[in-house]
């Protein structure tokens, strides 16, 4: 293998990397939202139940 196709190996090595930590990032990220995202949706639907039950004993 020449110094040539060396260099370009690890340039595309090294543009791999950034990618995959940039995706991991994301990644981490949205699993965040996610769990922000069920954690609202649990507390919402806490709520909706709760009014059910005060709407059922007033009529």
């Amino acid at each position: 293998m020449t110094t040539s196709n060396l260099s370009q190996l690890e340039g595309s090595v090294s543009k791999l990397l950034k990618s995959f930590d940039a995706l991991q990032s994301e990644n981490r990220q949205l699993r965040l939202d996610r769990q922000n995202l069920l954690d609202k949706n649990k507390l919402a639907s806490g709520k909706i139940e709760a009014m059910i039950e005060k709407l059922k004993e007033i009529s």
